[in-house]
């Protein structure tokens, strides 16, 4: 069984399943630099890591906007790997880790969410470049990622597609349990501009929708001032409570200005929601089926939202087929299809 070290920022709960997963087909040790993310306040089930890991010893700070970690001790941990696997590009972690794997002569995996509509992509990216320079091969989630790699010029035949996932176990368990008023359209996300949640509000302001929104962040001032009485916010909701918010759902939007992926597609999929999202999040492409389960329209137009809510708001047929549908392509998108992309990758590398 090959020894596969895997780099990562935090222990966020949506990617437990897939290293979880992971873990029965290789020997995994998963480093994360923090246990936690200033601006994500994800709670740590730590009962559930069911892989060796450990958190580094290290500081952090944000500098213009950006968040860096400068974690010690990372060659030590890092000796005996058949493999590496990078969670990113942005912290100096990585690179003095694609350095030692360079020295060692050990095959860098980097797991690459980037797409070519994602504005934070063009940032650095000459040294995003260099790295990919350096790797051996490449681990994307769809096909967003998978064409903004080849755009930098990278072999298909280096790249993996392993799809994100969530536990099914968790996010299609849920039963709805109300019955009456009107049509009720979910967002979860962090409460930032990026997210573009003020786009769904001002979309919502005319609809005859209730509209609920799980999530915290620094423009929860400004989307409560226009948020009209159809909006009501809850504040940041930990991963247990939110099946139970989308079972009582009857639509999820993910309407966000950049957005490598959007998870909350894959959590509304589960759950059997008909999806509405921007097209700039990576996942839509893949979880979206246009006119069948949901609706892709462009970022920071609320006109072109309301039309698509307002389409599946007069329409319980349709309502009632795309969530039927979102389920069944959600149910493609397992931990155990993701892990078994990546230990396939590892072994033809390690080979």
């Amino acid at each position: 069984m090959k020894r596969v070290t895997l780099l990562t920022e935090i222990p966020a709960p949506y990617r437990i399943p897939l290293f979880n997963a992971l873990a029965e087909r290789v020997d995994l040790r998963v480093l994360f630099l923090r246990e936690r993310n200033p601006d994500r306040p994800f709670q740590l089930h730590r009962e559930e890591l069911r892989f060796s890991w450990s958190i580094l010893p290290g500081a952090e700070a944000t500098v213009r906007g950006r968040w860096i970690v400068l974690n010690g001790g990372v060659a030590r941990r890092l000796r005996g790997s058949d493999c590496v696997l990078l969670g990113g590009w942005n912290q100096p972690a990585f690179w003095s880790t694609i350095a030692w794997c360079r020295l060692r002569k050990v095959p860098a995996v980097m797991w690459v969410e980037s797409t070519t509509e994602d504005r934070r992509s063009g940032r650095l990216e000459r040294l995003k470049r260099a790295m990919l320079r350096a790797c051996a091969g490449f681990v994307v989630p769809g096909s967003a990622s998978l064409e903004y790699l080849e755009a930098l010029g990278v072999d298909r035949a280096r790249v993996s597609l392993a799809p994100n996932a969530v536990d099914s176990g968790i996010f299609g368990r849920a039963t709805r349990q109300r019955t009456d008023g009107p049509c009720r359209v979910v967002a979860v996300a962090r409460l930032s501009p990026e997210k573009g949640i003020d786009v769904l509000v001002r979309a919502a302001a005319d609809l005859p929708v209730e509209v609920v929104i799980a999530g915290a962040g620094p423009q929860e001032p400004l989307l409560r001032r226009i948020a009209t009485e159809n909006v009501t916010f809850l504040g940041n909701v930990e991963r247990d409570a939110l099946p139970q918010i989308y079972a009582d759902s009857d639509i999820a939007v993910v309407p966000s200005r950049s957005e490598t992926w959007g998870m909350a597609l894959n959590e509304a999929a589960l759950a059997g929601l008909p999806l509405v999202s921007s097209t700039v999040v990576g996942g839509s492409r893949d979880l979206i089926e246009e006119g069948v389960n949901g609706f892709r329209v462009p970022p920071d137009d609320p006109a072109a939202l309301r039309d698509a809510l307002r389409r599946l708001i007069d329409d319980d047929e349709l309502r009632r087929s795309a969530g039927v549908r979102s389920r069944e392509i959600a149910a493609e998108f397992t931990p155990d299809r993701w892990a078994d992309e990546v230990a396939e990758l590892v072994e033809r590398l390690a080979r």
